[in-house]
């Protein structure tokens, strides 16, 4: 039974990885001159917004915090274009957990500015009383988890983490915490997902909320 879910952001309640790949090239471009590819920029992430822009400009700790800034301000300038929405039907399946009195929470490795950007973007805030972000040396959503199962009154054993990662994957082992692996996003990585044997992998975002009925700890379904 799942009495407290726990969400990762980026990949998970929305397809923002295209979001923030552009706003941290263009940023790099700014201040350094270099155009990065995509791979290049993915292999920095872990660390929240700063982390990934440090990891970008090695060596360069001057342009870290202009960096920073930059970044934001692509990302919300970008955010409508190319992240105009969450998933379809977000809203309205965190609306039925909270309703059936599901505890909710968000663990992102995002940095607390861009995670609350994009969630007031989405209008998801109020589902979210709890929220636990990233860190600029990366590494911490084992200890962000524990955290919020702290301030939720929550324990492991009847929650459950939904992330796209197989990074993912490993944090919850680590706490340790059932894990959804949500395999839904266009660039979603299923086999990685697949070879870290989640408790759980979906690969359609509609099928979520069927999950959560069929496992719901306060209805008894």
């Amino acid at each position: 039974m799942i009495k407290t879910a726990i969400f990762d952001f980026d990949g998970t309640l929305a397809d923002t990885i295209p979001l923030c790949r552009e706003a941290f090239r263009r940023a790099v471009r700014e201040l350094d001159g270099r155009t990065l590819t995509d791979e290049e920029i993915e292999r920095q992430f872990g660390p929240d917004d700063l982390g990934v822009i440090q990891r970008l400009l090695p060596g360069k700790p001057e342009l870290h915090e202009k960096g920073r800034e930059l970044f934001i301000r692509h990302y919300c300038e970008l955010h409508p274009e190319l992240a105009p929405s969450p998933f379809p039907g977000t809203a309205e399946m965190l609306s039925g957990l909270r309703s059936r009195g599901v505890r909710l929470a968000m663990v992102t490795g995002k940095r607390l500015e861009s995670a609350e950007i994009s969630l007031q973007f989405f209008h998801l805030t109020e589902f979210f009383p709890i929220l636990e972000t990233g860190s600029p040396e990366g590494g911490v959503k084992p200890d962000r988890i524990r955290r919020a199962l702290n301030r939720l009154d929550s324990s492991a054993g009847e929650a459950i983490y939904i992330g796209d990662s197989p990074a993912d994957v490993d944090a919850c082992r680590a706490v340790p915490i059932r894990i959804l692996a949500a395999g839904w996003a266009a660039e979603a990585d299923v086999k990685g997902l697949e070879e870290r044997r989640p408790d759980y992998l979906l690969t359609r975002f509609e099928d979520l909320d069927r999950f959560f009925r069929e496992h719901d700890g306060n209805e008894g379904l």
